[in-house]
């Protein structure tokens, strides 16, 4: 049980240092596309990005699920089986339908009717979702065999390949667009490269007709779940699109990625969460522990805000490639911050509440919560951007994880009720807004270095006031911190 536990630490630690080290990574590249691209091509990277966001879950026609479901752990010939049924299904699939979107590219690029050299663009943005549609289930192949380091090590390769491609073909040869999505196809080929022995140690070509079929029909429902996933991370920009113009969607989108800090503390509390309450549920102490922790969480959060928030405006004027750290055009559309900053924390409540139907092993609820969030996010991107525009996007993307987590938080009071320390997380919250508030205000019109120094002692001052007013205590960060780090034996 121990060597188990440690095990699946070990793997959590591997993915999400891995995940978060290259996520960090890849933000760069939006400074270098804020001093190297105009607005609106910025927005149009955005939008066709979204767009493959959904070709890469259609084309995978959920085979990577089937994948996980059907391979048996000492079955070497069974699972070249399930390998190759799953490998040779994408194929076949991703192949048809990049096929037809290239002949189709004329048409298709009439998407973008601003967009320059829009077919050899959309030629090389349809590659994309294919030749990433080729290491699912390589890539899925690794996971299972528990080869943490090599599926990391290969997407990070992806990641510095394609930092790499982008400074040659938009900084040196200013490329354009073209020189974006070219170098990403580039990098998609490095990480085919890369996972080839697992491709000729797996691959066959052998049809055995009732585990295809029994594949299929494991894997093709549990499409929906994954859309619904997709649509509320990413429907707001080709909705942004539709309903203004490629220079809102692109100020609305590298604002949106300013939101970065938040987004990280998800993405680490994530990977540590799921293994740590997997693993203690049984305790008897466990849902008193994941009620502090969730109050706990949301303290991290709100420094976590208020740090953004305050210090934001200042790391957008530092010196960078091309100029500043985010070229002056995009900080009309400072304002999103707090909002991008909003809605990932409601992300990460929803992660929190997560833990009953992981526990009680009733996950088909999940995809309601998403479902949910999803409609409320598309409904109110439609009622609220022709009136407002990227700021209605915001509004909404904040609408939809709020949905989705307190529609789980009303299923986990049926299936898994823990008792929430709801006054002290009222309290928390309000003091956020309350110093978020001071901040603005006082600082409105201050010359930029006192307003640094004003900001950082609100910072200063809110740590203060979560301190005095007892809202977590010293032997509960003990207990927290001890059992986080505990060895079960």
């Amino acid at each position: 049980m121990k060597s188990r536990i440690l095990s699946l630490a070990s793997d959590t630690l591997v993915y999400g240092a891995f995940t978060v080290f290259g996520r960090f990574l890849t933000f760069f590249l939006t400074p270098i596309y804020s001093n190297y691209l105009t607005v609106s091509e910025n927005g149009e990277i955005t939008y066709i990005y979204s767009l493959l966001a959904f070709m890469n879950i259609i084309l995978s026609i959920g085979m990577d699920s089937a994948f996980f479901r059907f391979y048996k752990k000492d079955d070497i010939e069974h699972n070249r089986l399930v390998f190759s049924h799953s490998y040779i299904s994408i194929l076949i699939f991703s192949l048809s339908i990049t096929l037809l979107i290239i002949i189709n590219s004329g048409n298709v690029s009439l998407l973008i009717p601003e967009l320059k050299n829009s077919g050899q663009v959309i030629l090389l943005a349809a590659l994309i979702p294919f030749l990433d549609s080729l290491i699912i289930i390589p890539f899925s192949l690794l996971r299972m065999e528990r080869k943490a380091l090599k599926f990391s090590l290969t997407r990070l390769a992806n990641i510095i390949v394609a930092i790499i491609l982008n400074i040659i073909f938009v900084i040196i040869l200013r490329k354009g667009i073209y020189g974006v999505f070219l170098a990403q196809v580039l990098a998609s080929l490095t990480s085919i490269l890369i996972v080839s022995p697992e491709l000729k140690q797996y691959l066959r070509i052998k049809i055995d007709k009732n585990l295809l079929k029994d594949m299929f029909k494991f894997g093709l429902p549990t499409i929906p779940a994954a859309l619904s996933s997709i649509i509320l991370q990413v429907v707001d920009r080709p909705i942004l699109m539709l309903l203004t113009d490629s220079y809102q969607v692109g100020i609305y989108s590298v604002n949106y990625k300013l939101g970065i800090p938040m987004m990280i503390l998800v993405a680490v509390f994530e990977y540590a969460w799921k293994p740590f309450y997997l693993s203690r549920f049984e305790d008897k102490d466990a849902k008193e522990l994941f009620s502090r922790i969730l109050t706990f969480f949301i303290i991290v959060s709100s420094f976590v805000f208020l740090g953004t928030v305050f210090l934001m405006d200042f790391i957008v004027r530092l010196p960078f490639i091309g100029g500043k750290f985010i070229n002056p055009a995009f900080w009309v559309g400072m304002d999103l911050i707090p909002m991008v900053l909003t809605a990932y924390f409601f992300n990460g409540m929803f992660i929190n509440y997560a833990c009953g139907p992981y526990i009680t092993k009733k996950t088909n609820y999940l995809p309601i919560a998403i479902g949910t969030g999803a409609i409320l996010k598309i409904t109110f991107n439609f009622i609220l951007i022709p009136y407002i525009g990227y700021y209605g996007a915001g509004i909404s993307s904040i609408i939809g994880y709020f949905a989705s987590a307190a529609v789980l938080l009303i299923i986990n009071k049926k299936i898994y009720p823990i008792q929430y320390n709801w006054s002290k997380i009222t309290l928390i919250l309000v003091f956020t807004l309350i110093f978020y508030l001071l901040g603005i205000y006082l600082t409105k019109d201050m010359e930029l270095i006192i307003s640094l120094i004003t900001r950082l002692g609100l910072i200063l001052a809110f740590g203060a006031t979560i301190i005095l007013s007892r809202i977590i205590t010293k032997d509960e960060i003990g207990k927290i911190k001890t059992l986080f780090f505990k060895r079960k034996s």
